[in-house]
C-alpha cells in the first residue's frame, strides 16, 4: 500500500528555478479562486492556476472537490510551497493540499504524490455537468480524469447520438463515458491498463448507463487498430488522445514518430462523414502543425478532411489552445470530419 507522507517530502527538486517570491502566488491563487470559483456550479474540478498561463510558471494547481494538488514542475521553491499550504488551507478552507513531483519529463522517475496539509481521502466522486466521475485525489500520477478534455467531453455528451464510439488509449474511460451519456449506440474502450479499464466500468455504473452497450477491451491500442480494419470495422467517432510517450511489452510510444501514423490507421475505420477526434499534450507542437500533421496523415490514406474544428481548453486554463506557451497538460484537440 501506498503510504502518503504528511511531512516535507524527503525530496524537493532544486534543478530549475524562476523568479517568484510566495506573496506573488498567494496573490495569483486568489485572484483565481475569486475569479473561478463560480464555475463549481458546473463541474467539481477545476484548474486554479495553469503555469505561465496563470503568472505562476511551472506551478500548476488543480482543485478536486475540497482537495487541491500542486504539480510542481520545477519552481525549486521546496520548503515554502508546504509553509504555504498551512496558510491556503485556513484561507480557502480546502480539506487538504498535495504536492506532485512533475520535475522529470513524463511518467518515468516522477517521486510521487505527498500530502502537505490535511487528510484526502483515498477516493472521492466528482460531478461534471451531468456526468459523475470516480477519482483518487491521491495517486501518485494521475486522479483518473484528464480536466483539459472537458470541453471534448461536453460536446460528446451532445453529438454522440446513435453513434458507434471508438476511444483509444481510453485510460478510466471519461470521454467514452460522455460519449455513452450523449446516446452513443455502441462504444468501445480500449487500453493496456485492466485496472483503468475496471475503473471505467465503476464509472458506467456510477453514471446508471447501459453496460451492454460500453465495452472495454484489454489491447494495445495500434493492434486493435490493425485487427479492426482487418475485420473491416467502421466508426462513426474515434477518439485518438494517446500518452506524449509510453513503454509497454517491449514496444515504445513516441508522439513524434508514431502518432501521425495511428491517425492514419484510424481514419481508415471512419464511417463517410465520421470524426476523428485527435488529442495531443505534446508541447513540441503547434496547433497549426498539428492540424497539418494530421491532414497529411489522412491524404496518405485517401481520406481527406471535409470540416475541422479546433476545441478549446476549458475557461478556467486561462490560455488558447494555440498558445505559443502550452504546456503539459494543455491539450491541443481537433475534430476532423473525414
Amino acid at each position: 500500500m501506498l503510504k502518503f507522507l504528511k511531512v516535507r517530502p524527503p525530496f524537493f527538486p532544486f534543478r530549475r528555478y524562476f523568479s517568484m517570491d510566495m506573496r506573488s502566488l498567494y496573490e495569483a491563487l486568489e485572484t483565481a479562486w475569486e475569479r473561478k470559483r463560480s464555475l463549481l456550479k458546473h463541474t467539481g474540478a477545476l484548474r486554479l492556476l495553469n503555469a505561465q498561463a496563470s503568472g505562476t510558471p511551472r506551478l500548476v494547481f488543480e482543485l478536486y472537490g475540497e482537495y487541491g494538488i500542486l504539480y510542481d514542475y520545477g519552481t525549486g521553491l521546496g520548503e515554502s510551497l508546504k509553509t504555504a499550504a498551512f496558510e491556503w488551507r485556513k484561507t480557502f478552507g480546502w480539506d487538504s493540499i498535495s504536492w506532485v513531483d512533475r520535475t522529470v519529463p513524463g511518467d518515468e522517475g516522477r517521486a510521487g504524490h505527498f500530502v502537505l496539509v490535511g487528510d484526502p481521502p483515498k477516493e472521492i466522486v466528482i460531478r461534471e455537468g451531468s456526468l459523475r466521475f470516480r477519482i483518487e485525489p491521491c495517486h501518485p500520477r494521475n486522479v483518473g480524469l484528464f480536466l483539459d478534455t472537458r470541453e471534448l467531453r461536453t460536446w460528446l455528451c451532445k453529438d454522440a447520438g446513435a453513434k458507434r464510439v471508438l476511444n483509444l488509449f481510453s485510460y478510466t474511460g471519461s470521454l467514452g463515458l460522455a460519449a455513452l451519456f450523449g446516446g452513443a449506440e455502441e462504444v468501445v474502450n480500449v487500453d493496456v491498463s485492466q485496472r483503468y479499464l475496471e475503473w471505467g466500468r465503476g464509472n458506467v455504473r456510477l453514471n446508471g448507463l447501459p453496460e451492454e452497450k460500453c465495452r472495454f477491451i484489454r489491447m494495445d491500442s495500434e493492434r486493435y487498430l490493425d485487427w479492426a480494419a482487418k475485420k473491416n470495422l467502421k466508426f462513426d467517432h474515434i477518439v485518438l488522445d494517446p500518452p506524449v510517450f509510453s513503454r509497454f511489452d517491449g514496444k515504445v510510444f513516441r508522439f513524434q514518430d508514431d502518432y501521425f501514423r495511428l491517425a492514419a490507421k484510424a481514419a481508415v475505420l471512419l464511417s463517410s462523414g465520421g470524426s476523428l477526434h485527435a488529442v495531443t499534450n505534446y508541447s513540441g507542437i503547434s496547433a497549426l502543425e498539428f492540424e497539418q500533421g494530421l491532414e497529411r496523415a489522412f491524404e496518405a490514406v485517401k481520406r481527406p478532411v471535409r470540416n475541422r474544428r479546433a476545441i478549446p481548453l476549458p475557461p478556467d486554463f486561462d490560455v488558447g489552445s494555440d498558445s505559443a506557451n502550452r504546456s503539459e497538460g494543455n491539450a491541443l484537440i481537433f475534430q476532423m470530419e473525414l
